[in-house]
């Protein structure tokens, strides 16, 4: 199971160069990093997962956390968590194949976001898992295209301000 720490930079190439620079160099092994805009559009928020296995989650994290661009490296380690993956899937469908594979998309509650005159394009949140099993079950009808998110995650139940919010009001 990943330890996760979520690290809020500024939002620019160069801050995305400098932490991949970083991770790159000091040869710090994680796992498929996920980013995203956060509430305020001068910040980006990474989702690093770590596997403690490999190197201390403590390690990265301090490593980042000497970077200027770096506003804010929480750990969430053993904290409960929704992580949810998104996928979009471009299928070939022929008129006869809608009714299937909108049943289909029905049972993993999955959404037909576009028709074309040959595919459909199907969105499918959820865990890894279920978004790995709908796109599994969708090959039979010829996979065109896949784009995933990566998993996005988010800390259950608290309604604290965010690490960036946090450090501006110590500073003040």
């Amino acid at each position: 199971m990943p330890h996760w720490l979520a690290v809020t930079i500024e939002n620019s190439v160069e801050s995305l160069n400098r932490v991949f620079h970083l991770l790159r160099q000091r040869h710090l092994p994680v796992g498929p990093i996920s980013m995203c805009r956060t509430e305020d559009p001068q910040d980006l928020r990474l989702l690093i997962p770590v596997d403690p296995a490999r190197v201390d989650p403590q390690r990265v994290r301090a490593n980042l956390e000497k970077l200027l661009c770096v506003k804010a490296v929480e750990d969430w380690g053993e904290r409960p968590l929704v992580i949810r993956d998104m996928a979009l899937v471009k299928v070939r469908a022929p008129s006869e194949a809608w009714v299937e594979i909108a049943q289909l998309a029905e049972f993993y509650r999955a959404r037909i976001v576009d028709v074309g005159p040959e595919t459909l394009i199907v969105e499918v949140t959820g865990s890894a898992e279920k978004v790995d099993s709908c796109i599994a079950r969708l090959q039979r009808f010829g996979v065109v295209e896949v784009t995933r998110s990566g998993p996005m995650a988010m800390v259950r139940g608290q309604a604290e301000a965010a690490p960036a919010d946090r450090m501006a009001e110590a500073a003040a």
